[in-house]
């Protein structure tokens, strides 16, 4: 039997102990993606998220394993050894699809004629956690202004740039998140807690998307969980606490939007749209 059969028939087993064992909220977003990408035969994104689940138990030791070091579960009934059993075979699967080319080969050719038609036109999608609408109003003010049209931003909790209606929202997304959408992730304490963001930065990095990291003034760049993440959490980026280095990162970040979708746009404006997006993350 081939690893992609396999998995299919032991994700629904491997599902329910991963989550008896944690409600880690990035381990739940892999398993809820990987659930998905199963349903929908999207292959890369089925490695992608083995390989964030494989990454998370590597990292355990072998106390944490076994629910000595502050772990919630009830250690009589849990079966720890099923726990790293399934673990193993994951890991297996993981190798499994990573190395039978017949695998990808035999995938291609079934389920080619599934695919879904991506748009070619260049967006911009602003991943955020609703919680966080202070900053991602003033990018989004910021990007209009340099003369963004609303249709080229998705930014799914605004009037101008939401969900068409009678979209299904992640479907939506998968249609649009591709190499030709620049994507802004809005970090915060509270996106690290979002599967939902999560599986955005997921996507983002599965079709190798260009983004820009922008972070809010009081994130915890020490949490485990950001650096955890698939994407490159080494790339600079601009913490919005409105200082001067802030000030610099958001000219570099608006020559690129200019030069993306070849703006002109006066200096006088430019200073004036600038001033006015620091006031408003103050």
């Amino acid at each position: 039997m081939n690893s992609y059969k396999m998995l299919n028939l032991e994700f629904r087993a491997i599902d329910k102990i991963i989550r008896q064992y944690t409600d880690d909220a990035s381990v739940v977003n892999y398993l809820e993606h990987l659930g998905a990408s199963l349903q929908c035969n999207d292959l890369d994104s089925v490695v992608y998220c083995i390989e964030g689940l494989c990454n998370w138990y590597n990292n355990l030791t072998e106390d944490q394993i076994y629910g000595c070091e502050d772990n919630f579960l009830d250690v009589i009934s849990f079966d720890y050894d099923g726990f790293r059993y399934k673990m193993q075979l994951l890991q297996e699967i993981q190798f499994g699809l990573e190395h039978e080319d017949y695998i990808k080969t035999s995938f291609n050719n079934t389920y080619q004629n599934d695919s879904i038609e991506i748009s070619n036109v260049s967006k911009i999608f602003l991943s955020h956690c609703s919680e966080n609408k202070k900053y991602a109003n003033a990018l989004e003010k910021f990007i209009i202004g340099l003369g963004v049209q609303n249709s080229d931003l998705i930014y799914t909790t605004h009037p101008l740039h939401k969900i068409p209606l009678g979209q299904n929202i992640y479907e939506y997304l998968r249609q649009n998140i591709n190499s030709n959408v620049f994507v802004i992730i809005l970090w915060s304490n509270e996106y690290l807690e979002s599967p939902a963001c999560l599986n955005e930065m997921g996507a983002a990095w599965v079709t190798q998307t260009d983004y820009t990291n922008i972070f809010t003034p009081d994130f915890a760049f020490g949490n485990p969980k950001y650096h955890q993440c698939a994407v490159d959490t080494r790339k600079m980026g601009a913490v919005l606490n409105g200082d001067d280095n802030c000030k610099a990162s958001m000219i570099e970040f608006k020559n690129k939007i200019i030069e993306m979708f070849n703006l002109t746009v006066d200096e006088q404006k430019s200073s004036y749209l600038l001033d006015q997006f620091m006031k408003d993350i103050k």
